[in-house]
């Protein structure tokens, strides 16, 4: 026999809540876990039969224990009388029944919180897990807690779900709480599938239409430079080359409107000179003539 046949993982010290049911099953597969639990003592075999049967099935079901343990955890049973005493060792350890395990286990099941996108099949399972092994421990945590603090645990995606349930008039069971928050959560996956299913089609139409439309910049070659990346009426080669082809124009422009617009002024100073140099003339002649009055004669 080796620890492939038995199908399940080793244990290595953590989760033996697990591993113990498990391995239950097992025992009870090959009908050993009569001599395991106790419920078969030796005291109970009268016959040298019976004791024989007993002693057999005592020493395969305390095979099977080991061959299901890591290295590391094998000193805890053996030195084992049986697979009765080696099965109580482990209860022993594991689910210690003192007043500080006690307490650990429940502070962990009253603040365990499921976070927003938390799997809710694994919150509950969580949750259950640690009321059975309060209940392992001797503190067992009746229904009414086990939904209240559920309820209590969901992220606030579930607060119109908690609202729903609580104004129920009927008791609420453990069985109907998770079999509704799991319906719910079905719920939203199927939307947020079709939601996923939208926008991929988005995209494809999307890239569709890119493949039927101009070329993607980043894979077509400038057909003035030739380097990928732009169009060839954005390349910066282009743009530089007209800017400077440009630029003696543009100056000699400006030079020729200068040039004009001083050649303007300056005509208009000579014309205002040749104004103002005629009236004073004029100005003078007359002077020089004198001004003639009606009714004076002239000396």
């Amino acid at each position: 026999m080796d620890a492939s046949s038995l199908r399940i993982s080793k244990f290595d010290g953590t989760n033996f809540h697990a591993w113990k049911f498990k391995m239950q099953m097992v025992l009870e597969e090959r009908d050993l876990w009569e001599v395991v639990s106790g419920e078969i003592k030796a005291e109970q075999c009268e016959t040298q039969l019976d004791q024989a049967t007993y002693k057999r099935k005592s020493r395969k079901a305390m095979a099977v224990i080991c061959l299901a343990m890591e290295d590391s955890q094998l000193p805890l049973v053996r030195s084992a009388s049986g697979a009765c005493d080696a099965w109580s060792r482990l209860e022993d350890h594991f689910e210690k029944k003192s007043l500080a395990n006690k307490l650990f286990l429940r502070r962990r099941f009253f603040t365990t919180m499921m976070e927003e996108g938390d799997d809710v099949l694994e919150h509950i399972n969580k949750l259950k897990t640690l009321a059975e092994q309060l209940e392992a421990v001797g503190a067992p945590v009746c229904e009414d807690d086990l939904v209240i603090t559920l309820l209590g645990s969901l992220s606030d995606s579930y607060q119109f779900l908690i609202t729903a349930l609580e104004s129920r008039s009927d008791t609420l069971s453990w069985e109907l709480v998770t079999s509704r928050l799991l319906h719910e959560e079905m719920k939203r996956k199927e939307q947020g599938s079709k939601g996923d299913e939208a926008s991929q089609g988005q995209a494809f139409i999307t890239r569709d239409n890119q493949r039927k439309g101009r070329p993607v910049k980043k894979s077509w070659p400038c057909h003035n430079c030739g380097k990928i990346g732009h169009w060839m009426a954005e390349c910066p080669s282009r743009i530089q080359e007209n800017t400077e082809r440009h630029r003696p124009q543009r100056a000699q422009d400006s030079g020729d409107r200068y040039r004009s617009q001083r050649a303007n002024v300056a005509q208009e100073e000579d014309s205002g000179d040749c104004l103002f140099r005629s009236v004073k003339r004029h100005l003078r002649n007359r002077a020089t003539s004198g001004w003639s009055t009606p009714g004076r004669r002239s000396t």
